[in-house]
């Protein structure tokens, strides 16, 4: 940064105020200034920062337990102030009542692109929060206070060997943080050369994107904290302080400094980086997040204290699934994910659920870029969790952006109330740090949608044997003789399966269910899943795009990203535990537990995105234009030419009519449409029936 310059805040500092219910406690947010500089200096020099020269934003707003993600200052974080404080959006205990775990995400990639060099040299702490470093703790004689020292892994505390924050709590204990996964081995597992680069140039590592890191929970508070009973009138009058420690990034291969169990030699040698005496700032004098509530574990604070009816225990699974669950789950430090071996499942578990979705929507949004402006959502819900209840799904997680669009005022509470004890609605506010497409220089990232899930996952993934998080235009549909999704995945699981992956491909509306395909719009009388049940292609389908969604056994996946399953608890396993599990070891890691299902005899999904007026203003001309290009073989340049302005308007083949190879006639309609999709018979004739009865029997939300 060509020399020390202090970061300073214009922001308010309010007081706390007395009487609150949480002893006088705010959460704050203290600031210390970032020396760059000093990262060119080997060894790294000491900190000498103060008390009195750390600034501080209060947040008195966030004080209620029930309301805790909506009021957590994500859209204007202290993180831009002060990039060493992690940029959270959900903190929570885990059931167990061990840990109290943080959902961030990496606030240097909201912004990737070449013109913001400065931007994100400025926000490299915030990449520094990922990678591990070891500490050793001091005994300071003179007032018996316990101070920390960066160290080697040789000389690093058994807590210390791979951690990165200091946790106090309002008790006055102390534990180092623990990462949910190491994100440098899974970077060398995936076959990077890298985990971060300085240019910031790093989007395409999807594992990047979310933080994850826990605190240990003091035993003596453990029990405290997993009953809940420290939560007063919906306050918490325990509290945790997050103190980072502050190091530069590594950047370069991400084997340079992995700890001692991956058996990998060092290029980074800590006594040369850090010095052999550097020790930290006092807690008081360290930038950090001070007094964190510590609330309920989420199906106390938010669905219900007893399991649901007909769900005791993981034993009442169909066909017995929970009590044959034996994954790798458990983590060395007894926690609810991590990266050891688990010869049994988790016992004491409340595995209330069998299946359960995650849903990050809102009553209306801009699709990427601001291209679209869809406003029909909350129709959209109501009828796609109708769908997903009655094919299986025991519950759904339905985080509600609402508040987060500029041009909404609405909320989707109305329809969530349709369904009492069936699905449950989390407030999520939080905005998208960058709503741009995922591709050119500057690409889109959908921090709030990666942070929900992410949330989803921790707080009640653990409660359920699989989960899987949808967009509401995705229908997951089950074929063959199947009628539930818990039948498709009782029979996966019995072949060793551990993740669903449904392709994906836009469906188009049909013509003859539009009143105007010139403007698009599904009648009220009609249902989405109906009108959109048009595929461009006959299953199964071969040309799909790279949008797949999955459905996947919770304690399998330590991170999932939107589409992919990124790290699972064997990805994390080091070279030795993967041969000692008897699993087979490459150097680069590939996912052996994951199938497409059998698009006719099992599963597939419909993807009814919505089409538009300015997709179909020209719609007359271009669905006569007399051709049809099938999509299951290699195209010619002038054939992909055609697919730029397709018919975007379902005009379906005849019953039992196949597209042929795209050499002999094209077929069209009655009016001369070209044919161009297909009709799933089984959605036709036992889902929308079956669909408009249950939406007729619940009613219509007032969503006015």
């Amino acid at each position: 940064d060509g020399g020390k310059k202090e970061i300073t805040s214009s922001n308010e500092v309010p007081t706390a105020a007395a009487g609150d219910g949480s002893n006088g406690r705010v959460l704050t947010a203290y600031l210390e200034p970032v020396y760059q500089s000093d990262w060119k200096i080997k060894p790294l020099p000491r900190r000498n920062s103060t008390a009195s020269a750390l600034r501080a934003i209060a947040y008195p707003e966030v004080s209620s337990c029930n309301r805790l993600p909506e009021s957590w200052p994500v859209n204007n974080p202290p993180t831009d102030i002060d990039p060493f404080l992690p940029w959270i959006h959900d903190v929570f205990p885990t059931a167990d009542g061990k840990y109290i775990q943080f959902v961030a995400q990496n606030r240097r990639r909201c912004q990737s692109g070449s013109d913001y060099a400065d931007l994100k040299a400025f926000l490299q702490p915030n990449i520094a929060l990922f990678q591990h470093i070891p500490l050793a703790r001091v005994q300071r004689q003179r007032n018996s206070t316990v101070r920390y020292r960066l160290s080697s892994h040789e000389e690093a505390d058994q807590d210390g060997m791979e951690t990165r924050f200091i946790c106090r709590f309002s008790k006055g204990q102390e534990t180092l943080s623990v990462f949910n996964f190491n994100y440098d081995w899974h970077s060398k597992r995936k076959g990077y050369k890298y985990t971060f680069t300085e240019e910031g140039f790093d989007v395409h590592m999807l594992w990047s994107s979310q933080f994850l890191f826990k605190c240990p929970v003091p035993p003596s508070l453990i029990e405290t904290v997993k009953s809940g009973s420290s939560v007063i009138d919906d306050k918490a009058t325990l509290f945790v302080d997050l103190v980072p420690v502050r190091t530069p990034p590594r950047y370069g291969y991400p084997n340079q400094f992995l700890p001692p169990k991956y058996n990998k030699p060092y290029t980074f040698i800590a006594e040369e980086e850090w010095g052999d005496g550097h020790v930290l700032p006092r807690i008081e004098d360290s930038g950090r997040w001070e007094n964190i509530p510590i609330c309920k574990p989420s199906l106390m604070t938010y669905v219900d204290s007893s399991p649901s009816p007909g769900a005791t225990a993981a034993t009442t699974n169909e066909k017995g699934l929970a009590t044959d669950v034996a994954i790798l789950s458990e983590s060395a430090e007894g926690g609810e994910e991590g990266g050891g071996l688990s010869e049994k499942p988790k016992k004491n578990m409340d595995k209330r659920y069998e299946l359960i979705s995650c849903v990050w929507t809102s009553d209306s949004f801009h699709t990427r870029g601001e291209r679209r402006h869809i406003t029909d959502n909350s129709r959209r819900l109501r009828e796609w969790l109708e769908f997903h209840l009655m094919t299986g799904f025991d519950h759904i997680f339905v985080y509600d952006n609402s508040g987060a669009q500029e041009d909404s005022t609405g909320s989707l509470k109305p329809v969530t109330d349709l369904f009492p004890g069936q699905v449950t609605r989390i407030n999520w506010p939080s905005k998208v740090c960058n709503n741009r497409p995922g591709s050119g220089d500057n690409k889109g990232e959908r921090s709030s949608q990666y942070a929900a899930e992410s949330s989803c996952r921790l707080r009640f993934g653990v409660h359920s044997n699989w989960i899987g998080a949808f967009d509401v235009d995705e229908y997951m549909i089950p074929m063959g003789e199947y009628a539930t999704m818990k039948q498709v995945l009782s029979d996966a699981f019995a072949r060793g399966v551990k993740i669903l992956n449904f392709k994906s491909m836009r469906a188009w509306p049909r013509r003859l269910l539009l009143s105007d395909p010139g403007n698009p719009e599904v009648s009220e009388n009609t249902t989405f899943l109906q009108t959109y049940n048009c595929d461009q292609e006959k299953p199964p389908r071969r040309n799909t795009l790279p949008a797949e969604k999955q459905i996947y056994l919770s304690d399998y996946v330590l991170l999932h990203f939107v589409h992919y399953a990124t790290v699972t608890t064997v990805s994390v396993l080091s070279e030795d535990e993967t041969k000692k599990a008897g699993l087979g070891w490459k150097d680069r890691y590939g996912e052996k537990a994951m199938v497409v299902p059998d698009e006719l005899k099992e599963a597939t999904m419909l993807h009814s995105k919505s089409v538009v007026s300015t997709d179909t203003k020209s719609w007359e001309k271009q669905c006569s234009m007399n051709r049809y290009i099938p999509l299951y073989r290699q195209l010619t340049k002038k054939e992909m030419r055609g697919l730029e302005n397709p018919c975007k308007v379902g005009i379906p083949f005849p019953d039992g009519m196949d597209q042929g190879d795209g050499t002999g006639p094209v077929l069209t309609d009655a009016a001369g449409y070209t044919c161009n999709c297909f009709v799933n018979e089984k959605v036709e004739k036992v889902f929308v029936p079956k669909l408009e009865n249950a939406l007729q029997k619940r009613g219509k939300a007032n969503l006015s």
